[in-house]
Parts: structure tokens; C-alpha cells; sequence
């Protein structure tokens, strides 16, 4: 009888699971013991591109849990981070297609990582006037907002007075949180707003396969409508971007309880504040908790919301970008990656930070990991100083010592701690209990690093370009890895008049210097003083024949790549004009240790050179 009872106990458990879920599923895990990296920069569209994102999938996943990517829909074309959502449904964007993105998601998620959406919500753009939204269909159902979606006060009521002489009618409700000129601000309040976004949301998350979100601009309306649409989607990770002092960030959490769980966790926003005050003003005592400064003391200071402290030191609205100074830290960002990692909370590591310093940031992250700390471990202040600040946090494996600041090694380590880490204004200790693990982790970033290194020859690649549209002048925008440099200057670029026959064409062309293996050239053609254009064409460090086409999207030319031509050149290794024996002997020398025709032996271009190649340039000699 007491098996039965338990038996019905069970089932009646199992059928209260499945049938009423639960509301109280919290926005970021307790103890939580992964690192984050935003996989994106402003004006990044290279780096991030879902593709290159790919393939770094295996070197990223041996360090990063989550990576944050743009907002992926589309925006109506041209180069756009995300910020200006306009589809919900359409996911070819400036970073790649949608079947790139699904496949970037897909192999991140096989390796254990998690993509996490940047979700625009706030607001959104127009299709062709101030006040009209797209119609999609998903799964048989078509959804659109009107302009009745708009919330009354956009704009300071420039919105209101455009609907009323032009015919339109918009929501009777004001906005429930701050506005944004820059597009229209969606009434939350409204049901066809619920649903599409609750719709959206749920695409994301079971049909793209992102495991969370970031949600964008969260003070744009109540932070209850958060709750509501993480409570429907059930997202796996979820933070918001509340741009303020930590009393509003604190505030903006506890609003979205349900019976009083959070639902998202927030950016540390002073945490990366006091990190860039510490640098910049050359005190790092700025880094210490203040009893008295309640609203600048960074979230994860507070034990009660640590877990739900994102921390970071420097993001997209913060970089310095190229004419725009904005507010970076302007030193040791060693240093502050340093702090950033051994501090409680769960790390979000730059983009750019981690292209700039792979080495050290890869160290750093494998010595918080062994030391087990988690978002909310506990840490203790050790040292407060002007010249150095330093700290002890204990993980659940074991204790980190970090020391940032002009004169580290001032600091007196105390016994049964190793130093493991040094670098640009920081150090590292490891109690002396795992040093030994450290000593075996440190082999392998390092047997890992050599794997991932390539046997690159600097080189030059020449662009060769022709349009199928009678342009009676050819100018070349180019824009480098390296912080996007301009190498042919302002818009448009420069004009380009050297020309070569090749394949029965004339092609404009101009050649760089390819220095890096990682170094890669972007273009934009375009003819007159910039207008008509073509699509970004990018990554490029190689030679290309690109043909102009006479089709457009988004009101820009689009650009495909000449494959037969680029057969043809490729398999001139010696570049005399021809595919001949001449070639096939080139290989061959190459192969046997010659370093003459090095950088064009790669005919197949599978990154090694052997009897492939040889045989890839018989097969064009003879027409195949």
C-alpha cells in the first residue's frame, strides 16, 4: 500500500511539472562558474561575422561558456550593428545569413557554448513611413504591429502630431519607460505587442537555438513586461542592460520578480566604472567598497545580488572608436581583465580585448576556472592603495590572490600562495595546493596555442574588380583589421585607373600588403563621388576577381566572386599569365623546401601544399 501511495505521489508531482510551470525560473543560475565574451565590437562586421565567429568555435570554447552576439535580424540593409530592428522573423544581417548564423549556433552549442541574442525591444524601425511596421508569417501566422503600437509620447509627441495630419492613429497609453528618438517606442501594454514579441522570443530561443538574451535599453519600459516575456520564452540566461547607478540597476531587477525570483540578472555598470576611474585617474583605491557612496558601489559587492551582477570593463558604448573618443579606459587593460576575472559575478570579456590579448586573457580565465570561483564566491580586500589594490577570492576548488595597480610586486605575498601570473600592472597567486593542476593547465593553453598557430608567409593580395554596369570610373573604400583603418582614405575612397587583361576582361585592381594571419582587407566599390554603391565585401587576403552585378539589395549593388577567373589565377603559380608545366614545377620546388612561389603554391587553398595542388592545376590545364 505505501509503495502505491508513493507511486501516486510521484505521478501526481510529474503531472504538475509538465502541466503548470513553474514562474519562479531565475534569470541567471546560482554559482554559476562561466565566463562570457561579447563577440563584438561597434562597426565590427568582420570579426563577427557568424562565419569567422565558426570558425574560432574550437579555440573559444576552451575558454568562453557564453558568447553575446549582435542582434541578428534584419534591418532593411546596409551596415547595421542591430540597434535599428525592423524584422523579427528575417535573419540575414550585416554579420551573415541566417543559414550562417544557424550553423554558427549549432556548432558553438555541440561544443558546450551557449549564444546568447541581443534583443531590441524598446523600440523598432519603419518599413516606409514614420508609423508602419513589416507583416511576417512564422509557422502560418502572420504578425505586425500598427501604428496603434506606438506609444503615445514617442518623441515628445513628434510622433502624434505626424500620425494626426497623416491619417494615423497611435497607442492611448504614454510609454512606461525612458524614450528614444531614434526610432519608434513599442507600448508594451499592447496584446498584438505581447504577442509578437512573445512570438519572437520564442523563435530565438527553440527555433535558432540561442540559450538566452540580452536584453537592450530595459529603463526604454517596466521591468514587470521583462518578467512577463522571460517567464512565456523561458530563456536559459538572461541579463539586462540597465545603464545607471546601482540603487536604479538593484531597483530594475527586483521589478522583474515573480513571486520574488528575479527573472534577469543586470550589467555591473558602476563595476566597470570604478575599474575605468582606477586607471584613468591612476588610484586604485577607487576599486574599494564605499560605505557612503551607496549608488556607485558596484552590484556585485552586495552578496544578495552578486549572482545577478554581469560584469564588464569596457563594451561597444564605451570603446574608443575611430572619430569618436567616447569614454574608454585609456591603460592597462590587462590589468582590468585581470581584476575583472578574479572577482565574483560572471565576466563578460571585450571583444576587442580578448583579439588584443588572447594570451593572457586565456591564463586568466584557466586560473579562475581551477580556482572554481563563481558569480557569487566570496572575496576580501587585502590591500587598498594608490599605487596597487589587491584581493583574495576563494572558489570551490581552492583561493586567487590578484594584485592590479603600478607597483604589484609591492604587495607582501602571504605564505602557502605561488605566483602563476604576471603581466602589464597585474599579478596572479594560487594557493600552493594547486599549483601542480596549474602547472598541467599551462601545458595544455600552451600545446593548444602552438595547434592553433599557422605557418603564415607575409604576402600581398591585389582585388581585382569589373561591372557588368558601363561605370566609367572605379574608386575603391578599403578598411583594414587593424581598429577598421581607412587605406584609400575618407568615402569613397580612391579612384582606381591601373587595369590588366586576364581570362578575356579588363579588371581595375590594386594590391596590399597581407602581414598577419589574422589581417584581412574590406571594400566597398563604388563609381562618381560614392553614389551608386555596392554591398561591404570583406575579409579579403587573398587575390579576388569580383564582378559588380546589376541586381541591388537594400539599394546597393550586390558583388560576386569570379570563380572560373580565380581558377585560372590561382593556378598560375608563377604569375607569368598562364596555366602551364611551368606551374606544376613551381609546386614542386615549393614542396622540396623553395620558397620562391611559397605564397601561390596553395593552389587548392587547404592551408598546406602538396600533390593536391598539383593535381588542381593539371585539372585547370586541362579545362576541368
Amino acid at each position: 500500500m505505501k509503495r502505491h501511495f508513493l507511486n501516486l505521489i510521484l505521478l501526481l508531482s510529474l503531472f504538475f511539472i509538465f502541466h503548470f510551470p513553474q514562474t519562479n525560473a531565475q534569470g541567471w543560475e546560482a554559482n554559476y562558474g562561466g565566463v562570457m565574451l561579447q563577440g563584438f565590437y561597434w562597426d565590427g562586421f568582420s570579426d563577427s561575422r557568424w562565419s569567422r565567429m565558426e570558425m574560432q568555435a574550437d579555440e573559444l570554447s576552451s575558454y568562453f561558456d557564453l558568447i553575446w552576439v549582435p542582434q541578428s535580424g534584419y534591418c532593411g540593409g546596409g551596415s547595421q550593428m542591430g540597434y535599428m530592428p525592423l524584422y523579427y522573423f528575417q535573419q540575414n544581417s550585416s554579420f551573415g545569413t541566417e543559414a550562417e548564423l544557424r550553423s554558427m549556433i549549432q556548432a558553438f552549442k555541440t561544443k558546450g557554448v551557449g549564444v546568447i541574442e541581443d534583443v531590441v525591444i524598446n523600440h523598432r524601425g519603419n518599413v516606409s513611413n514614420w508609423v508602419d511596421f513589416p507583416a511576417e508569417t512564422y509557422k502560418g501566422v502572420t504578425y505586425q504591429m500598427t501604428s496603434t503600437d506606438i506609444c503615445k509620447d514617442d518623441d515628445g509627441d513628434a510622433t502624434l502630431n505626424w500620425a494626426n495630419s497623416n491619417g494615423y492613429s497611435l497607442s492611448a497609453n504614454n510609454d512606461t519607460g525612458e524614450g528614444w528618438s531614434g526610432a519608434r517606442d513599442l507600448d508594451h501594454r499592447s496584446e498584438n505587442v505581447n504577442k509578437c514579441v512573445k512570438a519572437y522570443l520564442d523563435y530565438l530561443l527553440n527555433d535558432l537555438g540561442y540559450v538566452g538574451f540580452r536584453y537592450d535599453m530595459v529603463k526604454g519600459y517596466s521591468a514587470s513586461y521583462t518578467a512577463d516575456y522571460n517567464n512565456y520564452s523561458k530563456p536559459q540566461f538572461s541579463v539586462g542592460e540597465c545603464w545607471d547607478n546601482t540603487s536604479t540597476i538593484r531597483k530594475w531587477i527586483n521589478g522583474t520578480k515573480l513571486a520574488g525570483v528575479p527573472q534577469s540578472a543586470a550589467f555591473d555598470f558602476q563595476f566597470r566604472y570604478r575599474v575605468r576611474d582606477a586607471i584613468n585617474q591612476n588610484n586604485w583605491t577607487r576599486l574599494s567598497a564605499d560605505s557612503e557612496d551607496t549608488s556607485g558601489k558596484p552590484l556585485v559587492f552586495d552578496a544578495d545580488y552578486r549572482r545577478y551582477a554581469v560584469t564588464f570593463v569596457e563594451n561597444h558604448d564605451t570603446e574608443r572608436r575611430p572619430g569618436a573618443e567616447q569614454d574608454p579606459i585609456k591603460a592597462d587593460t590587462l590589468a582590468a581583465n585581470a581584476y575583472l576575472l578574479a572577482m565574483p559575478g560572471t565576466p563578460c570579456i571585450f571583444y576587442k580585448h580578448w583579439l588584443q590579448a588572447k594570451g593572457d586573457i586565456k591564463r586568466m580565465i584557466s586560473a579562475r576556472k581551477l580556482a572554481g570561483i563563481h558569480n557569487q564566491s566570496s572575496y576580501e580586500v587585502k590591500v587598498s592603495n594608490m599605487s596597487y589594490y589587491a584581493i583574495e577570492t576563494t572558489g570551490t576548488n581552492g583561493k586567487l590572490i590578484c594584485v592590479v595597480g603600478k607597483t604589484p610586486a609591492a604587495y607582501t605575498v602571504p605564505s602557502g600562495y605561488t605566483e602563476i601570473l604576471t603581466g602589464s600592472d597585474f599579478k596572479y597567486y594560487l594557493n600552493d595546493a594547486l599549483v601542480e593542476q596549474w602547472n598541467t593547465t599551462l601545458e595544455a593553453i600552451v600545446a593548444e596555442e602552438e595547434a592553433h598557430k599557422t605557418d603564415f608567409t607575409a604576402h600581398t593580395a591585389t582585388i581585382y574588380c569589373r561591372d557588368e554596369l558601363g561605370w566609367t570610373r572605379m574608386n575603391y573604400y578599403i578598411w583594414d583589421s587593424n581598429n577598421n583603418t581607412q587605406l584609400n582614405g575618407g568615402w569613397p575612397g580612391k579612384q582606381i585607373t591601373d587595369q590588366k587583361e586576364i581570362n578575356g576582361y579588363k579588371w581595375y585592381y590594386q594590391t596590399f600588403d597581407i602581414s598577419a594571419d589574422n589581417y584581412y582587407v574590406n571594400i566597398v566599390f563604388s563609381t562618381g563621388t560614392g553614389s551608386p554603391q555596392t554591398v561591404d565585401v570583406t575579409e579579403i587576403s587573398e587575390d579576388k576577381f569580383y564582378v559588380i552585378k546589376s541586381t541591388q539589395t537594400g539599394g546597393k549593388y550586390i558583388v560576386e566572386e569570379d570563380a572560373a577567373t580565380s581558377q585560372l589565377h590561382r593556378a598560375d603559380v608563377n604569375r607569368d599569365g598562364k596555366v602551364d608545366i611551368n606551374d606544376v614545377v613551381a609546386i614542386i620546388n615549393t614542396m622540396a623546401g623553395g620558397t620562391t612561389y611559397k605564397t601561390t603554391s596553395d593552389v587548392n587553398g587547404d592551408v598546406s601544399i602538396d600533390i593536391n595542388d598539383v593535381v588542381s592545376v593539371i585539372n585547370t590545364m586541362a579545362g576541368k
